[in-house]
């Protein structure tokens, strides 16, 4: 009898354990990072003759770059007192020119056996072309210094009702060891009548061949191409990319070098083994029969990577959340280590997007994209304090 209670008991845990077991693949580890900013940052905007629709500002060795939208040049370079040092990426269908939709994506710099750097560019239908920035603010003209054929898309084929058809999509990427024919690449899957047509992926792809490939969940739903949206982040030596995601309190961790990969996560907030909300649902309908309007919660956004830590900009906590118009909320910026181990937090106090650090001086730059303009913190006061 006791040996039936036993096997019983024995089962029910089995069960038990096979049920909470979690589609989601990584390591999480359990981080509490929500609310912990007591100080607020004041942002001082920056005086330039800068060009219309800046989309982002980059810090590169002692220039500052400026990278827009509907302007005959894509790229603006300045110096560090902001003098216009060069206008780079125009328009056209040469080998020095860009169509019009050049993407620099997560403002990847490489960097040639001298040191100097290298902007690798994605020109939507021409392929890549690596910018050498030196030798374009000596010649005052873009020197393409390589290209080849990568062209940033992801093709997929599907059944159209019983007619073969391809769709391209955009894929997110970074370049490895500092080199073009190495990338790490997120492929985000597609909406096909109704339907998710692709899981999400990631990928090591050397030219054309994957060599390795990362699964995040054990099934992928409809509904899970909403909440793992987000940008790829590089650690600026070491083959080490984050993902952090847009509308969960979750950032991935990649670790190709040491064949390592884990997540962070919020603790008590929203996860995969939880039931997802509809994103395109105006309300969801709690347990208790209550009809709770759904409101899409911005979380991370963007990224300012350096060798020892990475600071990230945080709008789900009460700082933005209380706001009234969500468009207007200023971020929390939140500082981690490469293993996922908070830092620290602070506020700001101006709503910025695509950020960019000046380890040298210690400020960090952002873009305000409602007033189109730059605007910079200083951050001499709180980094020393988590470089320790």
């Amino acid at each position: 009898m006791k040996k039936i209670v036993l096997i019983l008991v024995t089962l029910l845990v089995v069960l038990s354990c096979n049920n909470s077991k979690s589609r989601f693949l990584f390591d999480v580890h359990e981080v509490d990072f929500a609310n912990k900013s007591e100080v607020t940052v004041k942002g001082t905007p920056v005086v330039g003759e800068f060009p219309l629709d800046i989309l982002d500002v980059v810090v590169c060795d002692s220039f500052l770059i400026v990278w827009c939208g509907e302007n005959d040049f894509k790229m603006y370079v300045y110096s560090d007192e902001l003098e216009l040092k060069g206008r780079f990426c125009s328009k056209g269908r040469a080998r020095n020119e860009f169509l019009g939709s050049p993407r620099w994506y997560s403002n990847q710099i490489l960097r040639s056996a001298q040191g100097d750097a290298l902007i690798p560019i994605v020109d939507i239908g021409q392929g890549l072309k690596v910018m050498d920035l030196q030798k374009s603010l000596e010649n005052q003209s873009t020197v393409i210094s390589m290209q080849n054929d990568y062209t940033g898309l992801n093709v997929i084929e599907f059944d159209n009702n019983g007619h073969r058809a391809r769709m391209m999509s955009a894929v997110y990427y970074l370049f490895l060891d500092n080199n073009i024919s190495n990338r790490f690449e997120k492929f985000h899957p597609l909406y096909l009548d109704d339907l998710v047509n692709s899981e999400l992926s990631y990928a090591v792809t050397h030219d054309t061949t994957r060599v390795k490939q990362f699964k995040l969940l054990s099934d992928f739903g409809e509904r899970d191409a909403d909440f793992t949206g987000g940008g790829l982040f590089k650690h600026p030596g070491r083959n080490l990319i984050i993902q952090p995601f847009t509308n969960m309190d979750y950032i991935l961790f990649f670790d190709l070098d040491n064949d390592r990969s884990f997540a962070i996560h919020q603790s008590g907030s929203l996860s995969f083994d939880d039931e997802l909300p509809g994103m395109n649902e105006d309300y969801t309908i709690a347990a208790d029969g209550s009809i709770v309007p759904n409101e899409i919660v911005l979380h991370f956004s963007a990224a300012a990577c350096t060798e020892s830590f990475f600071m990230i900009t945080y709008f789900a906590g009460d700082y933005s959340i209380d706001v009234p118009e969500m468009s207007k909320a200023a971020p929390e910026l939140l500082f981690f280590d490469w293993d996922g181990n908070f830092l620290k937090s602070v506020k700001l106090d101006t709503r910025v997007s695509n950020i960019s650090y000046d380890e040298r001086r210690k400020i960090l730059y952002g873009v305000d994209r409602e007033n189109d303009r730059i605007v910079s913190f200083d951050l001499t006061w709180v980094v020393p304090d988590i470089s320790k």
